[in-house]
C-alpha cells in the first residue's frame, strides 16, 4: 500500500479547493483478506483552542461505481483505535489491487498549521487480540499543510 498525491504533499489554502490523492492497494499472494479498510488519522491542528470537528478539514472518497465524491472519515486523535472496531472492511483476493481516490479541503474558519495524516490498512476480519502486525499491515503518511489563505 502507498499513497500520494501531486508535489509529495498535500497543500492547503483554509477556504480554497480541494487536493486530491489515492491510496494505492496492493494484495500479494500468501492470502486473500475478507475485510480491509483504509483509515485515515492525524493530531490536531490547533495550538491553543479546541480543534474544531476533523481539523477544519473535509475528507471525500470518490466512488468507484458512482464516481461521486462522499463524505469519508477523517478521524483527529492522538491515540489509536483499535482495529477490532472499525467497521467491515471489502475483500482483497490475492494478487489483486485497487485504487482509492480521496480528496482534502481546509474550512475558511479551520486553523493553520502541518501535520501527518497517517493512512493504515487495517485488517477488520483480524482477531480482537491480533498484534499490530497482523490488524494493521500497512501503514503510509502524506503530510497536510493548510495555509491562513488569501485575504
Amino acid at each position: 500500500m502507498f499513497a500520494s498525491t501531486a508535489g509529495g504533499r498535500i497543500a492547503l489554502d483554509r477556504g480554497g479547493a480541494a487536493q486530491e490523492f489515492t491510496v494505492d492497494v496492493h494484495n500479494g499472494n500468501t492470502r486473500a483478506y475478507t475485510g480491509l479498510r483504509v483509515v485515515l488519522q492525524m493530531e490536531t491542528m490547533a495550538q491553543t483552542a479546541a480543534a474544531p470537528a476533523a481539523n477544519g478539514l473535509v475528507l471525500e472518497r470518490r466512488d468507484p461505481a458512482t464516481g461521486a465524491w462522499r463524505r469519508a472519515e477523517l478521524r483527529v486523535a492522538n491515540d489509536m483505535y483499535p482495529h477490532h472496531l472499525y467497521p467491515d472492511g471489502t475483500p482483497l483476493a490475492r494478487e489483486a489491487s485497487r485504487v482509492e481516490r480521496y480528496r482534502l479541503r481546509a474550512l475558511a474558519d479551520g486553523p493553520a498549521g502541518s501535520q501527518p495524516l497517517l493512512v493504515q490498512l487495517v485488517d477488520t476480519s483480524a482477531p480482537e487480540d491480533a498484534g499490530t502486525d497482523l490488524a494493521v499491515p500497512r501503514t503510509a503518511s502524506l503530510m497536510v499543510t493548510v495555509n491562513a489563505g488569501r485575504g
